[in-house]
């Protein structure tokens, strides 16, 4: 994946990072640190890899938000009944992105951004309840300029040792998994006992 990555940011440069975070499985905790190595050769702006970064990743969720919005939870359930094989979205994802993304709002949206298999998904709830574009996508850029600017940074700063901002990221967000599900089953067992 890397080797792959390499050749398209070498080869398209930052139409390379747009795309490989907009339609290519590269999450931007790879992609992102390896711009900023490139930027510290002076081979890229640094600026102008983090607004391709930025824009792919907000591009790759708006899609999600307007299923949500145009297709409601009803149909979206029963259609990730219906494709599970290919759309890798199951009934038990929806509901809990929907439980977070009504206990917690437009923040959740915001902070979601460094939790992969969180950040999209939340887009779904996001159009589901009804709210705002404009709202949703200033948290959803707003995150990722945050977050996108603190991967390519570091990797300007790693210079050719920037795969080890991979290696603490990924722990960071499996942390995040973790509490979230964590929360969810303690919520779950509450809901149960005052159900009784």
């Amino acid at each position: 994946m890397l080797e792959g990555m390499t050749d398209t940011i070498n080869s398209f440069g930052y139409l390379g990072i747009f795309l490989l975070v907009l339609i290519a499985p590269t999450p931007p905790e790879i992609v992102l640190p390896f711009a900023g190595f490139l930027a510290a050769q002076g081979k890229l702006s640094l600026p102008y890899a983090i607004l391709a970064g930025v824009l792919g990743c907000t591009l790759s969720i708006v899609p999600w938000y307007l299923a949500g919005k145009y297709l409601g939870e009803r149909r979206l359930k029963v259609f990730a009944r219906r494709n599970r094989k290919w759309l890798k979205l199951s009934f038990g994802e929806i509901e809990r992105a929907k439980y977070w993304f009504d206990r917690h709002g437009g923040k959740t949206v915001f902070f979601s951004r460094p939790i992969p298999s969180i950040r999209t998904l939340i887009a779904l709830p996001a159009g589901i309840s009804g709210m705002r574009f404009l709202p949703f996508l200033f948290h959803i850029v707003s995150g990722e300029v945050l977050w996108q600017t603190a991967l390519a940074y570091a990797g300007y700063l790693l210079g050719s040792r920037y795969e080890v901002v991979i290696w603490y990221t990924a722990p960071i967000a499996r942390i995040a998994v973790v509490m979230l599900l964590m929360i969810l089953l303690f919520w779950i067992i509450r809901r149960n006992r005052s159900a009784r």
